[in-house]
């Protein structure tokens, strides 16, 4: 233990050290959850495709986190839409193609757009749920839309369920959610795991609120020390996101997080492999 507490010390040199509370909690808290943001975002890999998830699944990702979207159309009988892989409401910022994917078809998507980073394409969620299977990862899915019709839930309860997977929502969006729950509760054979998004600077959620959504918490680097605290006493995992840099993690890690998420989990397991001594 004294060499990793030294070896942690010793990484974080140069300022890093200044966000941490103690080393000793530090260096016990160096086997966090790792969460791919998006499967990763790098110069060479467009986010929410193929290529970054296999990037993180070699980088020892535990989890890989991704949105989902619908499109105008979808390969089932009733029309409701592709489930897409997607952030964005709009192709614009990470693709050469324009407009909203709720106006595209899936299938004009799949043909003529493709990632400004690098070239790729995207992915529907089946696509990303099969590859997860195959090498034994779980995946954390957010509904980016505020509601879905009854036959959407149906829908995507009836892709996700045989996978592991947490379902994720902000408190905007607990109506597209709660359908999927209540899919699940009615479900004696499959059952999945939910955790509520946050993203306030403060009024912060109660732990009485939070159980009431979810037993895992998603709360930005923002958040403060007492607040995570108070969660993780009431045994609710708490995932902190988005690490981008060396500050970032060592933020994350005094904050003693159940789970991170970061967006190069390569370069994010460097710097905890150099921090640990593990190298």
């Amino acid at each position: 233990m004294r060499n990793r507490v030294r070896a942690v010390r010793a990484a974080l040199a140069g300022g890093i050290a200044a966000a941490l509370t103690t080393p000793i909690a530090y260096a016990q808290s160096m086997d966090e959850v790792t969460v791919a943001h998006r499967g990763a975002s790098t110069s060479k890999l467009g986010e929410g495709t193929l290529p970054a998830y296999k990037y993180a699944v070699r980088n020892r990702a535990d989890i890989l986190d991704a949105d989902v979207r619908w499109t105008k159309d979808g390969p089932d009988a009733d029309n409701l839409g592709t489930m897409v892989i997607l952030h964005d409401a709009t192709l614009d910022r990470v693709t050469n193609c324009t407009g909203a994917v709720s106006s595209w078809l899936w299938s004009e998507i799949h043909d003529r757009c493709r990632t400004d980073t690098a070239g790729q394409q995207l992915m529907r969620v089946v696509d990303l749920l099969s590859y997860a299977n195959s090498v034994g990862k779980s995946v954390a899915l957010e509904i980016k839309v505020g509601s879905i019709s009854d036959a959407q839930a149906e829908q995507l309860w009836s892709a996700i369920k045989n996978s592991r997977i947490q379902l994720q929502a902000t408190s905007s969006h607990l109506d597209a959610l709660n359908k999927i729950k209540k899919l699940d509760a009615a479900d004696t054979t499959h059952k999945i795991s939910y955790a509520l998004i946050v993203s306030g600077s403060h009024n912060w959620p109660s732990v009485s609120t939070i159980r009431k959504i979810a037993p895992t918490v998603h709360a930005r680097l923002t958040i403060p020390a007492d607040v995570a605290r108070s969660y993780r006493l009431a045994n609710i995992k708490v995932f902190l996101y988005t690490g981008k840099n060396a500050s970032d993690d060592a933020k994350m890690i005094a904050l003693q997080p159940y789970g991170v998420v970061v967006d190069d989990v390569a370069r994010f397991q460097q710097w905890r492999d150099a921090a640990t001594g593990s190298e």
